[in-house]
């Protein structure tokens, strides 16, 4: 499961050419084999006998190439062990539509099985994807007791730290998706307030 706001902060988009024709990356990847050090005839390999040695002879190296063929513009992402996973989007949250309701957009994060709600989603009063703190008016979380329920929460809190979004205010217990939301919407209403004079 994904925390939202790791899914939506903190990532640079990989930029194409000044006025490119035809922005599409064609991604592809190759993981192979590496070698440390030149091993020159008679150069002693790399035995090293500490049980927790990561630095052996041979590692696995891994490539990922993004070619642009409207722009010729070419990105090589590369490094030594790194994992791959083959997903979908609604499994892994990130790159699905957002939702529009009350007037707001929620961002939804993975949903841990197929067919079931996001565990969380970001709220924001725009349809632009969020990728800042600041982007973001509030969140919505699913949590269970005998049932499902969900905690809205609004009005970030100032000098946030890092990717994770503090709030000031939290409302629990809402029966849905759709009610969390409107609670969060009602946040930002201007409030009408009586004056007997």
């Amino acid at each position: 499961m994904n925390i939202a706001e790791e899914l939506y902060f903190g990532w640079s988009d990989l930029a194409h050419g000044q006025d490119c024709p035809l922005p599409v990356w064609d991604a592809q990847i190759t993981m192979g084999r590496g070698r440390r050090g030149r091993l020159l005839n008679g150069e002693p390999r790399h035995e090293c006998t500490h049980p927790e040695c990561e630095h052996a002879t041979f590692f696995t190296r891994s490539t990922l190439r993004l070619v642009c063929h409207g722009c010729n513009v070419v990105w090589i992402v590369y490094g030594e062990d790194a994992g791959t996973m083959r997903t979908t989007t609604e499994a892994y949250g990130f790159g699905q539509p957002a939702r529009e309701v009350a007037g707001l957009w929620l961002w939804p994060e993975g949903r841990p099985t197929p067919g079931t709600e996001p565990g969380a989603y970001l709220v924001t009063r725009t349809p632009d994807r969020p990728s800042r703190p600041v982007d973001v008016i509030g969140r919505i979380s699913r949590y269970y007791e005998r049932y499902y329920r969900y905690t809205g929460e609004a009005v970030p809190a100032p000098q946030q730290q890092g990717v994770v979004v503090e709030f000031i205010r939290r409302r629990q217990n809402c029966r849905s998706v759709d009610e969390a939301a409107q609670w969060i919407a009602d946040q930002y209403q201007p409030q009408q307030v009586e004056v007997a004079v």
